[in-house]
């Protein structure tokens, strides 16, 4: 078993909601990795992985250990530690959804090489609102402590690595989505915008099943699986914590109940505005 079915998002488009209430389904099957990007590996030197901390598990490791431990993000490399995430699935559809598929030039030929019948869900966002909610995310973890402007201007003179490019590349999506039409016949590729699943998630989650061939009322939409975008409270503590590596491995060993518990008072609502200068410079990278 391997995958054949491939939620493929813009980051901060509703994927990780997406494809919970899609792994709800009883005939569609989601991996305890969420994010393992195993066709995009390329974009992702292991130098940079490690300096970064981008593992949530370590693949290796993960297999070893016969994990089944439920994370967002690592990069598999190996074959068969991809292969591993997928076995014993019993369901019709095996998803991966992994964010980093959508811009990488090679992904949509390599997940057709991998499985030539699969199906591709394309979700894409307003470009600018996007790439704002993609800023406050990095901030929240702690990956930037550069403002907006600083970002903005960082990636468009080349500075910022290829991995670490979250506000342009993410946001332009003319040639991404273009490579899968290109490589995926028409029937086995379905586009859906942010804006249409927050307005109508039943709507939404209708074509999907009609393409999937499953039954649309076997979903579960109680399920709640948002990826927050709140503020830290202490954003050097907040930075350091990312760099050094502690917040991972705090997110690997606390249970959840503790993590939610200390979310609570780690973060705060994020009330931070953007000035229409920088929004305008957004923008104008943008068009």
């Amino acid at each position: 078993m391997t995958a054949n079915l491939f939620l493929v998002a813009a980051p901060r488009s509703g994927s990780t909601q997406l494809s919970a209430w899609m792994s709800s389904h009883p005939d569609v099957d989601l991996p305890p990795i969420k994010e393992p990007n195993y066709f995009s590996q390329h974009e992702f030197p292991a130098d940079y992985v490690a300096k970064h901390h981008l593992n949530d598990v370590d693949p290796a490791r993960y297999v070893t250990q016969r994990s089944s431990k439920v994370m967002q993000f690592a990069i598999f490399r190996e074959p068969q530690h991809y292969d591993y995430l997928f076995k014993g699935m019993t369901a019709r559809w095996r998803m991966d959804a992994s964010t980093t598929y959508l811009h990488c030039p090679e992904a949509a030929r390599k997940i057709h090489d991998h499985s030539p019948d699969a199906k591709v869900i394309l979700l894409t966002r307003n470009p600018i609102a996007r790439a704002l909610s993609h800023y406050r995310l990095a901030t929240r973890t702690g990956r930037t402590t550069r403002s907006l402007r600083e970002e903005i201007e960082a990636e468009a003179s080349g500075e910022t690595p290829l991995p670490g490019r979250f506000l342009l590349r993410q946001s332009r999506y003319d040639d991404a989505v273009a490579q899968y039409r290109d490589v995926f016949d028409q029937e086995n590729l379905l586009e859906i915008a942010f804006e249409d699943l927050v307005t109508d998630v039943d709507a939404t989650l209708a074509r999907i099943a009609v393409f999937l061939d499953i039954d649309p009322e076997k979903f579960d939409t109680t399920v709640d699986s948002q990826n927050a975008g709140d503020a830290p409270r202490f954003k050097a503590l907040n930075a350091f914590l990312m760099t050094s590596g502690i917040k991972t491995h705090l997110r690997q060993l606390l249970p959840v109940s503790l993590k939610r518990k200390l979310k609570a008072v780690y973060f705060k609502p994020n009330t931070e505005q953007f000035s229409d200068a920088d929004k305008a410079l957004l923008r104008q990278y943008l068009e």
